[in-house]
């Protein structure tokens, strides 16, 4: 069954799955500690800690690549699609669940200004980057009001699973530093976790640009400048939005085949 249809079949999904990533990591916290010394957690600064930095940036990259495509079934074999998005899922620290939710929703309402997770509205680049988790996490609360009601059990289920939620993202939270430590965990987690963010709010902001003449947004690829070409070209044509919504299953949507001419032809005469 698909996570849309269990979304709209089974109350206790973000719940469960939520407890789910909490117990997984405290196990996996618990074997990280186990595996290091006490000197291990004593920070002594070294200079080659800075090269750490740019490796952090490049695994943020990578972290939105895994969980992306593992949502949509990309990697070859099953096993490694789900191994993929937990492991990013621990990352972002709010699961592979949830974000995978967000993700498929933002696909069937794309560009929909009160169905849309996160659409860009009238706000600047800074205020949808603060907003833009709060923001998507409320339109899923609605989605699941609208569907399952506004009662008692209701709100003792969001009330528990807030507990179960913050509780998770602590636990996946110690769980990087209790793997890489405090040199790792600041200097390589913490850019990690920052690029991340602002990557997947600065894809859903630019890359969903308005017709100037209709005002309407719909997804766009991005690869006019430096920037976007060398994202593309690190992080599996990311910035390749456009792409991604017409053929979500590619890996690299960078690499869609275009539309022969009689085909384009036979598309822009139909439309």
């Amino acid at each position: 069954m698909s996570l849309m249809k269990q979304f709209y079949t089974d109350r206790y999904l973000h719940i469960r799955s939520f407890a789910l990533n909490f117990a997984a990591s405290a196990i996996l916290c618990a074997t990280a500690i186990t595996m290091h010394s006490p000197e291990f957690y004593h920070w002594h600064f070294a200079a080659w800690q800075w090269l750490l930095i740019p490796l952090g940036i490049y695994a943020g990259g990578i972290s939105a690549v895994f969980i992306h495509n593992a949502t949509h079934g990309s990697f070859p074999l099953r096993w490694l699609n789900a191994a993929c998005g937990y492991i990013a899922g621990m990352h972002q620290l709010w699961g592979f669940t949830g974000w995978k939710l967000i993700h498929l929703m933002h696909h069937h309402y794309s560009d929909d200004v009160d169905m849309d997770p996160h659409p860009p509205k009238n706000l600047n680049f800074r205020q949808f980057a603060q907003s833009m988790f709060l923001y998507s996490s409320r339109k899923i609360t609605e989605r699941y009001r609208e569907h399952w009601g506004v009662s008692p059990r209701t709100h003792l289920l969001h009330h528990s699973l807030l507990i179960i939620f913050l509780s998770m993202t602590a636990c996946n939270l110690l769980f990087w530093y209790a793997l890489l430590g405090p040199a790792g965990f600041v200097f390589f987690y913490v850019p990690s976790y920052v690029v991340n963010h602002l990557l997947f709010a600065h894809i859903n902001y630019y890359a969903h640009p308005k017709d100037s003449t209709t005002g309407a947004s719909q997804p766009g690829n991005l690869d006019h400048n430096r920037y976007y070409k060398l994202a593309n070209a690190l992080w599996f044509g990311i910035y390749y939005h456009g792409n991604h919504h017409r053929k979500p299953l590619l890996f690299n949507p960078k690499h869609m085949a275009e539309p022969r001419r009689d085909d384009a032809e036979d598309i822009k005469a139909a439309a």
